[in-house]
């Protein structure tokens, strides 16, 4: 059965982890009449309607590791083991629930990509073919990336053939070799597989969860962002904000509410949660850091439209794009990204003009009406600190996003920190460009497949 495939290929490449009850017994149950290899299009549709693992369960030790937040000793102590070494950058943390989830999830495109171009149509069209190949590549791809933000180095152009990158699954075989590519090879693909999902994907979709044209130019535009192709970036904004503009105007949001926002408004492009399997980012536990609460201005409406104050006068976020307070962040694409990427490319090649109307159509929605007065710049540099500074504030607490853009910035020494945590008086540190910024493959998956590991 597909589905029994499926599971002993995720099995064969995690091992057993701990807390897992191991594979073989999984493997004895007999099967669910429903688990049959998918001949049609309609089943394949089915697969990408399972939001189970199509839109949850994406990358979250990156932002684990981010600095938008902070837990309370007895909080960070009643964590799972993985999630503390990760929380406090442990040289030889072992993010084993990131790697488990996102390759369970990555199986799903990998199925439908096997078998779309065969699959009898029935009745549905060779339209609705080339829209569920478009989705596959692009949800595959869209989580390759995130995992190459985690599990792989920063990309650099001169060096991307020597980088280790990911491993890429690119097929539902559980006889395929594995592993590691380059870093070339792994935004190769990435990159490949965005560009044809935006020719086969249609410019909007009934639900959110399924991708679409807009989408996958966000996601080729963070591509770039990440790969410090600024050019390539605002291009691929520019086309996402020419069919999807849209933001929501926070003067209109109930800011006293528990979940300001609704799930599915109008800025989301695509649809998806991080993985809550260790809790960290539950509002009991994750507090806002404190500098960056104080950065907002007090006629900055993200202020009160994202945090509460709790009774230790400490601050929760609670402005997920989720539409939930759980501990499954937003980690989809929105609009507001893309006005940040295409300010921040302006910026950075010298259009301070373009860079400051598109930061200011952004903030119009989230300073209050009356004190609202657009931002000016006097230099290129001057408009990017100011576009970098609300790209923090806007995109904290937004899944896949924040760790590489501290990876991205600490190759400038005016934008690079060094990130620290105190737990129990004991001062933590990451400095800028070291090697945790790239976290280990879990050692068994190294140990099984004979990997390379990434250095210490």
């Amino acid at each position: 059965m597909k589905m029994r495939v499926i599971h002993t290929f995720f099995c064969l490449l995690v091992s057993i982890l701990p807390f897992m009850q191991g594979c073989e017994s999984y493997l004895e149950e007999k099967p669910d009449s429903s688990m049959k290899i998918p001949g049609t299009l309609a089943d394949l549709q089915a697969l990408l309607n399972n939001e189970g693992s199509v839109n949850q369960n994406y990358p979250s030790a990156g932002d684990i590791a981010s600095d938008y937040y902070y837990l309370a000793t007895a909080d960070y102590l009643s964590r799972a083991e993985d999630a503390r070494s990760i929380y406090v950058w442990e040289g030889q943390a072992d993010a084993q629930r990131t790697w488990l989830f996102s390759y369970s999830c990555v199986l799903y495109p990998n199925l439908i990509l096997d078998e779309v171009d065969h699959a009898d149509a029935g009745k549905m069209s060779e339209e609705d073919r080339r829209r569920i190949k478009g989705s596959a590549l692009f949800l595959r791809s869209f989580l390759f990336h995130q995992l190459s933000v985690i599990f792989a180095p920063q990309y650099d152009p001169a060096a991307a053939d020597r980088q280790p990158g990911l491993v890429l699954k690119l097929t539902s075989d559980v006889n395929e070799v594995l592993k590691r590519s380059s870093m070339r090879e792994t935004y190769g693909r990435i990159e490949a597989d965005l560009l044809e999902a935006v020719n086969l994907l249609p410019a909007s979709t009934a639900y959110l969860t399924q991708p679409s044209r807009p989408a996958a130019y966000a996601a080729l535009s963070r591509l770039y962002l990440s790969m410090k192709d600024y050019e390539r970036a605002f291009n691929y904004a520019d086309s996402c904000l020419a069919m999807r503009p849209s933001l929501v105007d926070y003067n209109n949001l109930n800011a006293s509410a528990v979940t300001p926002f609704s799930i599915y408004n109008a800025e989301v492009l695509f649809h998806a949660t991080l993985s809550s399997a260790e809790s960290v980012f539950s509002t009991t536990w994750a507090k806002a850091d404190t500098l960056l609460y104080k950065s907002y201005a007090p006629d900055d409406l993200r202020r009160s439209v994202f945090y509460r104050k709790n009774a230790d006068n400490s601050y929760a976020f609670k402005g997920s794009y989720s539409g939930t307070n759980t501990a499954a962040l937003f980690g989809g694409l929105a609009t507001d990204e893309m006005y940040l990427v295409k300010a921040e490319c302006a910026a950075r090649s010298g259009d301070i003009g373009l860079a400051m109307t598109t930061l200011n159509a952004l903030l119009k929605n989230r300073m209050a009406k009356q004190s609202f007065r657009e931002l000016t710049a006097s230099s290129a540099n001057e408009a990017l600190h100011l576009i970098l500074d609300h790209r923090r504030k806007e995109l904290a607490f937004r899944g896949g996003i924040r760790w590489g853009d501290l990876k991205r910035l600490n190759g400038e020494p005016e934008f690079a920190v060094t990130l620290q945590r105190n737990v129990d008086n004991t001062l933590y540190s990451l400095p800028p460009d070291d090697a945790r910024y790239t976290l280990l493959i879990p050692y068994q998956v190294i140990q099984n497949n004979g990997l390379e590991q990434n250095p210490r």
